[in-house]
């Protein structure tokens, strides 16, 4: 019953910021205030989590919409939405494989933005990390997909200038997908 409640919620938060388009980048209050309601979302209870997981995929396409913004605290909130989808993924008994691909395309925009701190890129990297271990067929998507995209070099060259804690995530990135 409460799933329902959740699911109009997370769906209107993540129509207001769609809507906005281009100009989410620019935007800082309802960006931020829809990826924070999303991260929370999916630590809340069984009905927004329940809700959370049945948007994954408008989730993940409204993140990768904010991922590019101009404000730090938005980046942040865009890669603790990431990481708590990804955790979420690895304990879902059925993850999509779309949804990982969904994932990497959000994860790829991250690293490949150069915009992030350290503490959000190493978020994100713990997300690409997570997604890639699920087991059964999303997982294998995942991998297949970031090993096609070489997102592995990607996050290694992206690492070096985010500290030792990032390049030891990378490195396991690069043991999973060697």
């Amino acid at each position: 019953k409460r799933r329902g409640y959740w699911e109009e919620m997370l769906g209107a938060a993540l129509d207001t910021c769609m809507g906005m388009r281009d100009g989410v980048v620019n935007e800082v209050a309802v960006p931020m205030l829809t990826m924070r309601l999303v991260a929370n979302s999916y630590k809340g209870g069984s009905g927004s989590a329940g809700a959370a997981g049945i948007l994954m995929d408008r989730i993940l396409l409204c993140a990768n919409a904010c991922a590019l913004s101009k404000n730090k605290n938005v980046r942040l909130s865009v890669a603790t939405a990431v990481l708590n989808t990804s955790s979420y993924m690895s304990t879902s008994t059925t993850p999509l494989p779309a949804s990982a691909t969904h994932m990497l395309d959000v994860i790829g925009t991250i690293v490949g933005s150069g915009k992030y701190e350290s503490e959000p890129f190493v978020r994100s990297l713990m997300a690409l990390g997570t997604i890639l271990l699920v087991s059964g067929a999303c997982g294998a998507e995942a991998q297949r997909v970031a090993k096609r995209r070489g997102i592995g070099s990607i996050v290694e060259q992206a690492s070096g200038q985010h500290g030792d804690k990032a390049c030891a995530v990378a490195n396991e990135i690069l043991g999973i997908l060697s």
